[in-house]
């Protein structure tokens, strides 16, 4: 090996090595793209979910948009691990109605009381294991067509109403929501105009 060869060998090793570096950057940049892109779509399967709202029966809580279309409503943010609670809104599959042209839907509703709870309505008031409901968030009182009702909520599933109490299909009609059936409970609320609140 001579002198020339040597000096020849010596400038060409720099560039390999940039090359060699630069080859396995953009391979780790696309191990990290495709690894996020997978913790997404997991997140989004498993873990968290979005609904938009349509319908009036969580004002003044949710804005519906305007009737007739399905997109143009607050948007929740939804988790789907966690277990809902009293006061907290969810969204569920509703599935079990008997009549044959009935078409299965979501909803969204406020959780009234959970299992093993008593809940009665009376003269238009709401009353949780023996206790008047405080409630700031309805939109109006409601009205007398469910007074007298009266039960205690079986293991595995949810009393539900809407903040729209009065326009609004709900436990009183449709009974307790299956823990199953519960698609996400809600943890932010995206309003028309972009703004967040905590529900």
């Amino acid at each position: 090996m001579d002198e020339n060869d040597l000096m020849f060998r010596n400038e060409a090793d720099p560039g390999s090595t940039k090359k060699k570096r630069l080859a396995a950057a953009l391979i780790s940049l696309a191990v990290v793209a495709v690894l996020a892109v997978v913790c997404a779509l997991l997140l989004r399967e498993f873990v968290f979910t979005s609904y938009i709202v349509d319908g009036e029966s969580m004002r003044p809580t949710l804005d519906g948009g305007v009737t007739g279309m399905t997109d143009d409503g607050d948007k929740l943010l939804l988790d789907k691990v966690r277990t809902p609670k009293r006061g907290d809104i969810v969204v569920f599959y509703y599935d079990w109605n008997a009549d044959p042209d009935f078409v299965p839907h979501h909803l969204v509703k406020r959780v009234i009381a959970v299992a093993g709870d008593r809940v009665e309505i009376r003269g238009g008031d709401l009353f949780v294991n023996g206790d008047l409901a405080e409630e700031d968030y309805i939109l109006e009182p409601m009205d007398g067509r469910a007074d007298g009702l009266s039960l205690t909520v079986p293991d595995g599933h949810f009393f539900v109403l809407g903040d729209n109490r009065n326009n609004s299909t709900d436990s009183r009609m449709i009974g307790c929501v299956p823990e199953e059936n519960i698609v996400g409970t809600c943890f932010l609320i995206v309003a028309q105009n972009g703004s967040l609140r905590i529900p």
